[in-house]
């Protein structure tokens, strides 16, 4: 199986070829690799410079994916039959539900509805021309097609019909002012900061938070809540080391451990343990 992968790998080309040929193998047997229950809540949308990119669409499972990261490697190059991902990332979303397409990828086309100025014949035979190296006729013909998709929304872009990206220049739809990736990013950005202080000072009150990161309250108490049930849950199941049990304690009492009497510690780890 691994000498028939590098063949094809090889067959195929170049590093973005193999790429998207890795991903769209991982992407049609995603439930086989990961698991059926862990598939309905991430799914591969990017795999670049052996990065696999992994949508997930809470923060609990991002963070709970995260203890599994090394064993998701595994498991994917196990499929694939070679060592070919190295690390994988993790991105906030759920657009891997609809048939695994990444947003990014497709909004800018249908949801547009714009008419894609086809590829000119002397432009057709240059795509042509460049992916002639690839075998399969099959991929060969998709990435053909994504390239003259993009042709045509540069004309659009050069005609002012639609915008760019200020931050990764990829193609606008409708009002955007900013991509929806660049978008995801920022707010991955900003949940990180918030995990980051909640975690130091499980007490903190949103109102406190602003001195050192501005976000709203919905945001703060959105995180705070996916902290709370990824930490109270594993008190429950009885999977908690005693740092987390501490940090359960302290976010459900929402005040530090110096200000928790023995008592209220003991009736607090009792009712999470009860799951209430």
């Amino acid at each position: 199986m691994e000498d028939v992968e590098k063949t094809v790998l090889k067959m195929i080309g170049s590093q973005a070829n193999q790429n998207q040929y890795s991903l769209f193998k991982m992407k049609a047997c995603w439930k086989e690799i990961i698991g059926n229950n862990n598939a309905k809540h991430c799914g591969p949308v990017k795999l670049e410079r052996r990065i696999l990119t992994l949508q997930v669409d809470s923060s609990v499972w991002a963070n709970q994916f995260l203890y599994y990261k090394n064993q998701f490697i595994q498991q994917i190059n196990t499929f694939i039959g070679t060592d070919y991902v190295k690390d994988i990332k993790f991105t906030q979303g759920k657009n891997f539900k609809k048939g695994f397409k990444n947003k990014e990828e497709t909004t800018d086309i249908r949801d547009t509805k714009l008419p894609i100025p086809p590829a000119t014949e002397e432009e057709k035979k240059g795509l042509q021309l460049k992916f002639s190296h690839i075998a399969d006729d099959k991929i060969r013909n998709a990435i053909i097609g994504v390239e003259e998709t993009k042709l045509g929304l540069e004309k659009l872009y050069r005609e002012g019909v639609i915008k760019k990206c200020p931050v990764c220049g990829s193609f606008l739809k409708n009002n955007e002012t900013i991509c929806y990736a660049c978008e995801i990013k920022m707010k991955q950005e900003l949940e990180y900061k918030l995990w980051s202080h909640i975690l130091k000072e499980p007490w903190i009150k949103w109102y406190d938070l602003q001195k050192a990161v501005k976000c709203s309250e919905t945001d703060f108490t959105m995180i705070k809540n996916d902290i709370k049930n990824y930490y109270f849950e594993k008190i429950r199941t009885k999977t908690a080391d005693s740092q987390e049990i501490k940090l359960g304690i302290q976010l459900k009492a929402e005040k530090p451990l110096a200000l928790i009497s023995e008592k209220e510690y003991e009736n607090i780890l009792k009712f999470l343990q009860k799951g209430k």
